[in-house]
C-alpha cells in the first residue's frame, strides 16, 4: 500500500484535506469518491515508509502469467456455477504474489457491496489494462463472463509467450556481451600486468606493445570510472525509458534499424490483431475496438499511424482502404479485410492473421538470433584475440630484441 494526500470537496461545497493509503492513485481516487467527495488533487507521500515498502515484494506488481492464471481460474469457477465474489475468494488463495491477493481482496469486497466488477478491476490499471476491463464490462452486459474470461485468459497467455520470445531475442546477445567484458577485465587486470614486468626499461617497442600496455594502464586505473559509467548509464535508461521524449527516439531508430525493423512491425501487427480479434469476438464495435487495439500498440510512431485510420473511419471510409493505406499490415492481408469487412466476419479475419503473424514472428525472432550469435562470437573474437596476438607478438619481439 502507498500513501497519498488528498484534497477533495463535498456536495456541499466543503474542503476536506487529509492522508490515505490505496495501492495506487486510481483506488485512492474511488476511495475518495465512496466517501462522497469529489478529489481535484491527491499526491503521493515520498516518505521513507513509501520507500521501504517499494523495495519490499509486498510492493512488486503481479507479473502476466501471474494475471493469466487468475483471469483461467475464474473462467473455470464460473462455468462451474460458482458465483463471482466466490469465485474470487477461492481463487485468491492460489495467488502467491502479495499485491495482486490484495488487489483480489478488495474487489472482492467491491462485488460484495454492489460494485460492477469492471468498475472495481478500473481502480488497477496498472494490472489490469483498459482492454480487459472493457471486455470484462462487455462479459458483465451480455451475462457471458465465463467465455469472456476463458478469452482474455487465452489473449494474455499468447501475450506472455510474445514477451518470452522477444526476451530469448535479447538473452544470448546480452550473455556474450558479459562474457567479454569480464575476459578483457581478467586479461588487463592480472595477465597483462605480469607481462609489464618484462618490458619495463627495454627501448624501441613495437607500436602495438606500447598501445597494449597504455591501454591496460588506463584501464586498470580508471576501471571503477568506467564500471561506475555504465552503471549510471544503464539506470539512467532504466528512469526514462518510460518518458514519451526517449520512447518515441527509440521507436523511430527501431523503424530505422533494417534488422530490428522487420520484428518490430511484425510484433506491433500481433498485438494489434489479436486484441483487435477478441474485442470484436466479444461484441465490441469497430470504432471502440480499434480506440483500444491501437492503445496496445507499443510503438509511439506507429500508434500515431493508426489514429489517422481510426480518423478516416470516423468520417465515413471504410477500415480495409484506410488500413491498406498505411502499409501498418502485410500488403497480404488487405484483400481479407475487405472480404471480412464485407462479410460481416471481422473477427474471424483478425483471428486467422493473429495465427499467421504469430508463426511469422518466431520465425523472424529465430532468424533474429541465428544472425546476432555469429556477430557477437565474432565480436568476442576480435576483442580478445586482439589482445592475445598483441601479447603473443610483443613476446617475439622480446626474443628478437634479446637475440
Amino acid at each position: 500500500m502507498k500513501n497519498f494526500v488528498y484534497t477533495a470537496y463535498d456536495g456541499a461545497g466543503a474542503k476536506h484535506q487529509g492522508e490515505l493509503s490505496a495501492i495506487n492513485i486510481e483506488s485512492a481516487k474511488f476511495k475518495l469518491k465512496e466517501l462522497g467527495l469529489i478529489p481535484v488533487k491527491i499526491d503521493y507521500v515520498d516518505n521513507a515508509a513509501n520507500k521501504v515498502n517499494e523495495l519490499l515484494q509486498f510492493n512488486r506488481g503481479p507479473r502476466l502469467s501471474e494475471v493469466e492464471f487468475l483471469t483461467s481460474q475464474l473462467s473455470l469457477l464460473l462455468k462451474n456455477g460458482i458465483k463471482i465474489d466466490r469465485a474470487l475468494e477461492i481463487a485468491k488463495k492460489g495467488i502467491r504474489n502479495n499485491r495482486l491477493r490484495k488487489i483480489v481482496d478488495e474487489v472482492c469486497d467491491d462485488v460484495r457491496r454492489g460494485t460492477p466488477l469492471s468498475v472495481s478491476l478500473e481502480k488497477n490499471l496498472d494490472v489490469f489494462d483498459l482492454l480487459y476491463v472493457s471486455i470484462v464490462r462487455i462479459g458483465e452486459a451480455t451475462g457471458r463472463l465465463p467465455d469472456i474470461f476463458a478469452d482474455l485468459a487465452s489473449n494474455l497467455n499468447f501475450r506472455q509467450k510474445i514477451s518470452v520470445k522477444t526476451r530469448q531475442a535479447m538473452i544470448y546477445p546480452s550473455i556474450i556481451f558479459i562474457v567479454c567484458l569480464l575476459s578483457v577485465l581478467f586479461i588487463f587486470n592480472f595477465i597483462v600486468p605480469k607481462f609489464t614486468v618484462f618490458f619495463s626499461g627495454m627501448k624501441d617497442l613495437p607500436i602495438y606493445t606500447d598501445i597494449l600496455l597504455g591501454v591496460s594502464d588506463i584501464f586498470r586505473k580508471y576501471q571503477f570510472i568506467m564500471l561506475s559509467t555504465i552503471v549510471g548509464f544503464s539506470i539512467l535508461i532504466v528512469r526514462i525509458r518510460k518518458k514519451d521524449r526517449f520512447r518515441n527516439l527509440m521507436d523511430v531508430a527501431a523503424l530505422r534499424v533494417p534488422i530490428t525493423r522487420q520484428l518490430c512491425y511484425t510484433l506491433e501487427n500481433l498485438r494489434f490483431t489479436s486484441s483487435l480479434a477478441i474485442l470484436l469476438k466479444s461484441g465490441v464495435v469497430l470504432t471502440e475496438a480499434l480506440d483500444y487495439a491501437i492503445k496496445s500498440i507499443g510503438n509511439i510512431f506507429l500508434r500515431k499511424q493508426l489514429m489517422i485510420v481510426k480518423n478516416e473511419i470516423k468520417q465515413g471510409k471504410k477500415f480495409s482502404a484506410a488500413m491498406a493505406k498505411t502499409g501498418f499490415l502485410p500488403d497480404v492481408f488487405d484483400g481479407l479485410m475487405e472480404v471480412g469487412e464485407q462479410t460481416g466476419n471481422l473477427s474471424e479475419v483478425f483471428s486467422e492473421m493473429e495465427k499467421r503473424l504469430r508463426s511469422l514472428y518466431e520465425e523472424r525472432v529465430t532468424s533474429l538470433i541465428t544472425v546476432i550469435e555469429p556477430i557477437m562470437i565474432i565480436f568476442m573474437g576480435l576483442v580478445v584475440g586482439s589482445v592475445v596476438v598483441v601479447m603473443l607478438l610483443s613476446m617475439v619481439s622480446i626474443s628478437d630484441i634479446n637475440f
